[in-house]
């Protein structure tokens, strides 16, 4: 059954207008089956301006609600995607993860999202802005408004539904949406007068330009696995000049990389993230590491890129810090997002000024960029349960 609605339930104690709730249509998620789970759609503020049409999984645990409803946690998934908007959670309903999983990446994320659900949240799961079965915008990766807006877009939804929800909302991200969640804390106020009470980001991935540097030097130092840290330095560069060039579409690609990376831009924007990912390591295996025309070595240095990364980069955001208690974790043989990026990452938040309400550090032997999604959880629920005592 489809419920149209207008502007219900809790909506109307937000900033008006925010989020305005369209549908919400009962779905069927087995890998969830602690909850009642609800797609929804409304509209967002646009990052171009206007509004745009967005969705979202909205998961509710079975059963009566404690006093003042269900928390709330706002997921933001990882990566999926530099441009396809059929790559989104909504439309992969079994993982929950846009196409990870079937595409060779085991994302672990309907599991993990039922275990916060058995412990007692409502998880409200958006789609990106430009991603899911509503678009009609680009999806602009590793855009920091972008995705907060997202997030804030759909936990204010959720509140817009019938559903017995809270005021105290959390959020929790893995990868590009671990550092979707750190960026998330200069927008909490446009989710005023909602009570935000922490993030938990696992694996952010930040510290772009030094990520692609430490991949050089593993491939330099390991050669049986060099076209593998290479596929990914292309990867990473590949996805954010599609992303730039959403925002400049005149930037010289020619400054950022080669013609075989140049070659491959259509298939980054058009498919989901790990198939353009074996896209680019079969030409590179076809042609060797050395000999594949990749990302320029000063690609970071082209005008519109730096100033891409310096509006959405933790790590290089002049001015960036915490102001909300946070919780870090990250796997130590993760090659995604490198640990000693990670560590270096709260060290120079832990030594902002003002320092952070309170932000703690957590990492995980031996696990890797997938693997760290199956161990986190008991960690990200206690510092939950603390956040919303």
């Amino acid at each position: 059954m489809t419920l149209t609605l207008g502007a219900c339930g809790g909506g109307d104690d937000v900033n008006s207008g925010y989020a305005r709730l369209m549908s919400a249509v009962p779905q069927a998620v087995t890998s969830v089956p602690d909850a009642h789970a609800t797609l929804l759609t409304y509209t967002m503020p646009a990052t171009a301006g206007g509004t745009t049409p967005a969705t979202s999984l909205l998961f509710v645990p079975k059963g009566n609600a404690p006093a003042g409803g269900w928390p709330i946690v706002a997921w933001a998934h990882g990566t999926t995607t530099a441009g396809q908007a059929t790559c989104a959670p909504s439309l992969t309903l079994d993982t929950l993860d846009g196409g990870l999983t079937a595409q060779g990446f085991p994302s672990h994320y309907s599991d993990f999202i039922e275990s916060l659900v058995h412990a007692g949240y409502a998880v409200v799961a958006p789609d990106f802005e430009g991603l899911g079965p509503a678009e009609n915008t680009p999806y602009r990766y590793y855009n920091s408004a972008s995705e907060a807006r997202s997030i804030i877009a759909a936990v204010v939804a959720a509140r817009e539904s019938d559903m017995p929800l809270s005021t105290h909302w959390a959020a929790v991200g893995h990868s590009e949406g671990g550092r979707g969640v750190l960026e998330l804390q200069r927008f909490v106020g446009d989710a005023s007068p909602l009570d935000f009470r922490g993030t938990v980001a696992i694996a952010p991935f930040t510290s772009v330009a030094a990520s692609i540097n430490g991949l050089s030097d593993m491939a330099a130092s390991d050669p049986t696995n060099a076209a593998l840290y290479t596929a990914i330095q292309n990867l990473f560069v590949g996805m954010l000049t599609v992303a730039v060039q959403v925002e400049s579409p005149n930037v010289d690609v020619s400054k950022l990389m080669g013609v075989d990376l140049a070659s491959q831009l259509t298939e980054l924007r058009t498919k989901c993230v790990f198939a353009a990912f074996g896209q680019i390591g079969q030409l590179i295996s076809t042609k060797t590491p050395a000999g594949y025309a990749g990302f320029n070595p000063q690609w970071r240095s082209v005008p519109e890129m730096q100033a891409y990364l310096a509006a959405n980069d933790p790590a290089v955001e002049p001015d960036f810090r915490l102001t909300a208690p946070t919780l870090i974790l990250q796997g130590t043989a993760d090659v995604f997002v490198q640990p000693t990026l990670t560590n270096e990452l709260v060290s120079r938040l832990q030594a902002t000024t003002p320092p952070p309400p309170s932000l703690a550090y957590k990492t995980y032997p031996g696990k890797d960029h997938g693997t760290v999604m199956t161990v986190v959880a008991p960690d990200v629920i206690a510092f939950l349960s603390s956040r919303f005592q």
